[in-house]
C-alpha cells in the first residue's frame, strides 16, 4: 500500500515497522506530541516526513530510512553542541517559522518578522539544520542585533551565486521571479536586504512574495491578475508540502516586509 493511501495512524504505524526492521537497536513507540513518535526518548514530529511521503508515496522506505538516520545523527551530537560562536559563526542562517514570541518553538532563539511568523536562527550542517537553543545563545554572550546580523551576512554569501528563474507576459515582461534552489534557505531569502532594490525593476514596487515552505520564495507583481494566480498555487503548496511556513502575501516595499493587506 502507498502512503497516499494510507492514514496518519497507518503511516505512524508503517514507519514504526521500517525504523525497527532497520535500526532494531533503536526504542520507537508512539509519541505524546500529537502526530509523532517516541524515538530513543526524544519526540520526533511525523507531519514533514507524512507529506514528503505522499509526494512520493513509491519512496516511503528511503524516505523513512533517511529521516532516521539523520534523527539518530542528531540525537547523537556533533562537535557544535560545546562550540562557541566564533567557531560556528560562518554556519549560522536565518529560518523563517509560523508562529509568534509566545507559541513559537520552546527554546529557540527567535523575533517576531511580521504578524504569524518569526525568524529563528540556525546552524547549517552537512546534512541537518539545528536551531540555536536560548541557552548556548546566551552562553555565547552576544546580543540578538549581532546574531542577525551575523545570519543576514551567511545568507547574503550563500545566495551571490544562485540564479532566480524569471517568467514572462503574453508583452515580454518578467512578472514572477522564483528562487527555489532547495537548500533549505529559499523562503529565508525574502530577508535578503538587497531584494527590493535588485526586483523593482522588473516587478515594481512594492511587489508582493509567498513563501508557502522553506523551499521556495515566489516574488511577483503585486497586480490582481498576478496575485489571483499565484495566491491559489501558493494555498495549495502550503497545505501539501512539507516544511511549511504561510499560505499568506506579504509585500515587499522600499522600508522593508509587511503583510499584504
Amino acid at each position: 500500500m502507498s502512503s497516499s493511501q494510507l492514514s496518519r495512524e497507518e503511516f505512524l504505524e508503517r514507519v514504526t515497522e521500517i525504523v525497527k526492521s532497520r535500526f532494531p537497536l533503536v526504542e520507537i513507540a508512539p509519541g505524546d506530541g500529537g502526530f509523532s513518535l517516541s524515538v530513543n526518548g526524544a519526540v520526533a514530529p511525523l507531519e514533514n516526513l507524512y507529506r514528503v511521503t505522499i509526494l512520493h508515496p513509491d519512496d516511503i522506505q528511503h524516505h523513512v530510512e533517511r529521516w532516521a538516520v539523520e534523527l539518530l545523527r542528531a540525537a547523537e551530537g556533533s562537535p557544535d553542541s560545546g562550540a562557541n560562536f566564533e567557531e560556528v559563526k560562518d554556519r549560522i542562517l536565518p529560518m523563517i517559522l509560523s508562529g509568534s514570541i509566545e507559541d513559537g518553538p520552546a527554546g529557540v532563539v527567535a523575533q517576531p518578522l511580521v504578524e504569524g511568523l518569526l525568524v529563528a536562527y540556525a546552524i547549517d550542517n552537512d546534512r541537518t539544520i539545528a536551531y540555536i537553543p536560548r541557552a548556548r545563545f546566551d552562553a555565547w554572550g552576544i546580543s540578538l542585533d549581532d546574531l542577525h546580523k551575523t545570519a543576514i551576512d551567511n545568507l547574503v554569501a550563500r545566495s551571490e551565486a544562485i540564479s532566480a528563474h524569471a517568467a514572462q507576459d503574453e508583452n515580454g515582461s518578467v512578472n514572477l521571479i522564483l528562487f527555489q534552489t532547495m537548500d533549505g534557505y529559499d523562503a529565508s531569502r525574502i530577508l535578503l536586504p538587497t531584494l527590493h532594490d535588485r526586483l523593482k525593476e522588473h516587478l515594481g514596487s512594492p511587489f508582493a512574495a509567498g513563501i508557502p515552505n522553506r523551499d521556495i520564495l515566489l516574488c511577483f507583481r503585486d497586480e490582481a491578475e498576478s496575485v489571483d494566480r499565484l495566491q491559489k498555487q501558493i494555498t495549495e503548496d502550503f497545505h501539501r508540502m512539507p516544511h511549511q511556513v504561510t499560505d499568506r502575501l506579504l509585500l515587499i516595499t522600499p522600508d522593508g516586509i509587511a503583510p499584504r493587506p
